[in-house]
């Protein structure tokens, strides 16, 4: 990590509430803290009102801290023991991207590279209860392949390598769906055709996940 997580994770909800990301009391941000073990937002507080003695260590079944974790936290858990190279996982409802998610529409098709190198697709994960433990385990199974998924009906979600890395894939998703948004009001958006593809991946040092992602 790159500092201390409990204000990293402020700083990053400060971050996506400026960015429209969140409103009121919605999403959640979670740093692992061991294999067991993460550090979550609390449910019920404004991701631009956080404060390091607000957030909640989870171990195991058990909670430490003055208030409740996040109810997505199971979401977060699962996630953790999906895939041990995670060390952040950034939960938002950003605009553009879940008008996508309401839509039931994630990101298959092969349209801007900078995605197709860094995210290869952007898939959907479909609909489950929030909170349960149904949702958590569908999510966890999608994000075995891919490091953000659309949460149909409810959001992003973005994994990353540390807490900033999950932070900016989220800022990625976002933008490349408010792309996508606009150019549709133009025209028709054309995919980058197999060979393109191929001739990208080549050029880029694109990891084993994301090439199995894309096929």
């Amino acid at each position: 990590m790159r500092g201390n997580p409990y204000h990293e994770i402020c700083s990053v909800g400060e971050k996506i509430h400026q960015q429209g990301f969140v409103a009121a009391n919605d999403g959640n941000i979670s740093v692992r803290t061991s294999k067991e073990s993460f550090i979550i937002t609390p449910t019920g507080v404004s991701k631009g009102d956080l404060k390091p003695e607000k957030l909640i260590l989870v171990n195991g079944e058990r909670f430490e801290g003055s208030l409740e974790p996040s109810s997505e936290f199971k979401m977060h858990r699962a996630i953790y023991k999906s895939r041990v190279d995670v060390r952040a996982v950034v939960h938002v409802h950003s605009p553009y991207a879940t008008a996508f998610a309401m839509l039931g529409l994630g990101m298959e098709e092969m349209l801007f590279p900078e995605v197709i190198v860094t995210l290869g697709k952007i898939p959907l994960v479909p609909y489950r209860t929030p909170s349960t433990q149904a949702f958590a385990d569908i999510v966890a199974q999608y994000a075995q392949d891919a490091d953000a998924l659309l949460l149909e009906r409810h959001g992003i979600v973005a994994l990353g390598s540390d807490l900033w890395d999950a932070y900016y894939k989220i800022e990625r998703v976002e933008h490349i769906f408010k792309i996508i948004s606009i150019s549709r009001t133009i025209g028709t958006i054309k995919p980058l055709s197999e060979m393109e593809v191929a001739d990208l991946i080549d050029a880029y040092p694109v990891s084993d996940r994301i090439r199995k992602l894309i096929g």
